[in-house]
């Protein structure tokens, strides 16, 4: 069973993954504002904007998780264990993520969100689930919000995948190669990779810069389960981090990669952010990009 791209049986997977993500050190977290969606507050400003306007109050980017049909549950739960992480660290950042989770994609649920983040999972399911409306969620993104896909989502938003299925397309410079290989690897950051994914080019609310963590060619261990590795329709490889030994027999393909769909941006992930070893920075700059507060 191939967790990221193949059909298989719901209750069987999720015992099995369950138990997988004990084993790997991984723990349910509580959701926070899991039931309701700041939209109060103006949120077309960048951080540095809004921090010049009003320096007393965090910024709001409301997100909101799938956890529906072919989900990994383990995977949602480290999402918002990073999101609880950064808000309550703060990470030198006045921002705050107000999340939800819910189970149907349409107009309706996406009403009101900045970003959607699709967790690790089966990118088959995502695609044939009647529950997610695809054309609403391209025009989601289309219309300028932003979408961050993580391995089984990363699958499902790319182009296509080689050999398997096509995508939905909102990263329509990406295709994907389906990618055998679980357990911890290296990817190495790109030049493009530290302007989007490193805090050192945001600025907190006094106006100074905030520590940075990457750097190009900076090397960094995550978790991997089947994730994609990437690479641009024109046959580039240019992106935001790539491979850097051959675990996934696609060294120097990219680990992750940045789209934009119509007014949209879209950065998708093979590695896990939100597994142990965790990177909650890293998964809050891609929110935040794709979101366009940065």
């Amino acid at each position: 069973m191939k967790i990221g791209r193949y059909l298989g049986d719901r209750k069987i997977l999720t015992v099995v993954l369950l138990i997988s993500f004990t084993l790997i050190g991984l723990t349910s977290m509580t959701v926070i504002n899991g039931n309701s969606l700041n939209t109060g507050k103006n949120t077309d400003k960048s951080l540095n904007e809004q921090g010049e306007v009003n320096a007393s109050t965090p910024v709001a980017v409301n997100v909101l998780i799938y956890g529906g049909e072919g989900v990994i549950p383990g995977s949602v739960d480290g999402i918002k264990d990073c999101l609880d992480y950064v808000n309550s660290e703060n990470i030198d950042l006045n921002v705050y993520f107000n999340y939800s989770t819910i189970e149907e994609i349409n107009s309706q649920t996406l009403s009101g969100c900045d970003i959607l983040i699709m967790p690790g999972g089966l990118g088959i399911t995502y695609i044939n689930n009647p529950e997610i409306n695809a054309e609403d969620l391209k025009n989601f993104v289309k219309n300028g919000n932003g979408y961050v896909g993580i391995c089984a989502g990363a699958y499902a938003a790319s182009k296509h995948v080689d050999g398997d299925y096509d995508g939905w397309g909102i990263a329509p410079d990406i295709n994907s190669k389906p990618v055998d290989y679980v357990g911890s690897l290296t990817i190495s950051m790109t030049s493009s990779g530290e302007n989007i994914l490193s805090l050192q080019n945001f600025s907190n609310f006094s106006g100074q810069k905030t520590r940075g963590f990457l750097s190009t060619g900076d090397s960094v261990t995550m978790y991997h389960w089947n994730g994609p590795a990437m690479y641009k329709t024109d046959g580039s490889n240019d992106s935001l981090a790539m491979y850097a030994s051959n675990e996934t027999g696609y060294q120097n393909y990219a680990a992750i990669a940045a789209d934009t769909y119509g007014s949209g941006r879209v950065v998708l992930s093979g590695p896990h952010p939100e597994l142990s070893p965790t990177k909650p920075e890293m998964l809050a700059s891609m929110i935040l990009w794709a979101a366009k507060k940065i």
